[in-house]
């Protein structure tokens, strides 16, 4: 029982002091110079691509709104995914909802600027098909689904072919997915990464339990208020092998881990690489990779058998870019 309280001790300190941890991934969508993903919480995110466009997905959660609109999406009109008030709108704002999307029973094809953005199937026992959809868009080398309610559908197979660099699944395992159908759903569509979103039906925007129970090796987390750079995750040409041309760092696995665990990461170009890990006091517990390695997927293997029960911060570091993530030591 004394280690079952400081474990939730150890998530309560985690949850509240994320913000501050030194290095962390987060940081403003005005410090991303290209293409960049903010999740705003439960399935609603703003893009702005590398040439000035702003896309809103699903407007409900967070409060940044700030940014005028160049495209508004809404997968379908249940409350917490059509909050359309909440964007301004430029006048040539393009506004897209399931109505549009899917004009009797066949999706739509739309082209806004360099964007191009394609309705796709999304539904499930709570959301008929002729009321939902999903969105693939496309810009610069993104390609981007996201599906702000669906069940595990043989569609997504279909997607495959698509290359789809960041897929968002919903997972509340309610309205949605369960996390473990979403590791179907990531193994049908094959993306270089997979966000977890939908995580908890309102008021509550994310569910950290649910997510460590989403176990792809695709799986990216960004929680809500936090902005990520948008990159390709690799590219093959025939006859070649694939290089992932990405910067990101894996969730670790297993985890939860005890003693051992494997960290994979990616980094798009050569350069000095250092991967560390810190106590949630922000001591170092460990370095992992000190040196200069060359751009692809590497890993790292981390030996905890000397460490206490706990959570540890594990933070990557290359070419003037920063991610860290949490992996959880349970003896």
């Amino acid at each position: 029982m004394e280690n079952l309280r400081k474990l939730i001790l150890l998530f309560v300190v985690m949850i509240v002091c994320t913000a501050f941890i030194p290095g962390g991934r987060v940081s403003a969508a005005s410090d991303t110079a290209g293409d960049s993903l903010k999740i705003l919480g439960h399935a609603s995110v703003k893009i702005k691509t590398s040439d000035g466009m702003v896309i809103y997905i699903d407007p409900f959660a967070g409060t940044d709104y700030a940014d005028s609109a160049d495209v508004l999406l809404v997968t379908h009109q249940h409350g917490d995914h059509n909050a359309v008030h909440l964007v301004k709108r430029k006048q040539s704002c393009v506004t897209i909802t399931n109505a549009e999307a899917q004009v009797a029973g066949v999706y739509q094809h739309f082209a806004v600027g360099n964007i191009t953005i394609d309705a796709v199937p999304a539904y499930n026992a709570n959301h008929q098909k002729n009321s939902c959809v999903g969105y693939v868009l496309e810009f610069s080398d993104i390609r981007l689904y996201h599906a702000g309610d669906t069940g595990l559908i043989d569609e997504m197979s279909d997607l495959k072919d698509r290359h789809i660099t960041h897929a968002l699944l919903p997972m509340d395992g309610i309205y949605t997915m369960t996390p473990e159908e979403a590791v179907e759903a990531a193994v049908r569509m094959d993306p270089a990464h997979t966000i977890p979103i939908h995580t908890i039906p309102p008021p509550g925007t994310f569910s950290e339990a649910i997510v460590d129970r989403f176990t792809a090796p695709s799986k990216l987390v960004v929680r809500p208020g936090e902005t990520i750079e948008l990159i390709s995750g690799s590219t093959a040409i025939e006859g070649e092998s694939s290089l992932p041309r990405s910067f990101f760092l894996k969730q670790n696995y297993p985890n939860p881990f005890n003693p051992g665990t494997s960290i994979e990461f990616s980094i798009p170009e050569a350069g000095y690489t250092v991967l560390r890990v810190y106590d949630m006091l922000g001591k170092e517990a460990a370095v992992l990779v000190s040196e200069r390695l060359g751009p692809g997927l590497h890993r790292a293997e981390f030996d905890g058998s000397r460490m206490q029960s706990g959570v540890y911060i594990v933070k990557l570091a290359s070419s003037g870019r920063i991610s860290s993530g949490r992996m959880l030591l349970l003896k």
